[in-house]
């Protein structure tokens, strides 16, 4: 069974923070998520476009985009895959998008909740 290894991006004050199989690969496809599409440095593809759409309303045309969005991330990884359908809910200065997925190869199912406030 394959084990991936790596280091934790969100805690920058935590020493040697190692992170290991589903909680790397949920860490990294969150980062890919929370990063606005074009962000990253010579990695114009990379991040997601739900960050320009936020304050746009949540038409079936804009909601079809954030999720085919969604879904190129978790497609683009090879250590993850859905296994639901993506769920976007709009509240007064927020949106939520919601799926579950599967790590690979272990098969453990996760619950992805993704919460941006418009600012």
């Amino acid at each position: 069974m394959k084990s991936y290894k790596g280091f934790s991006t969100k805690n920058p004050a935590a020493i040697n923070h190692i992170l290991q199989g589903k909680d790397l690969v949920i860490e990294d496809v969150m980062n890919e998520i929370m990063t606005r599409k074009g962000e990253r440095l010579m990695m114009p593809t990379y991040g997601c476009i739900i960050h320009d759409l936020i304050f746009e309303p949540l038409t079936s045309s804009t909601s079809q985009l954030v999720k085919d969005d969604l879904q190129r991330i978790i497609d683009n990884d090879p250590r993850i895959e859905l296994i639901s359908e993506i769920t976007l809910l709009e509240a007064d200065h927020s949106i939520t998008a919601t799926m579950i997925v599967r790590i690979l190869p272990s098969g453990e199912v996760e619950q992805l909740v993704i919460d941006l406030e418009r600012e």
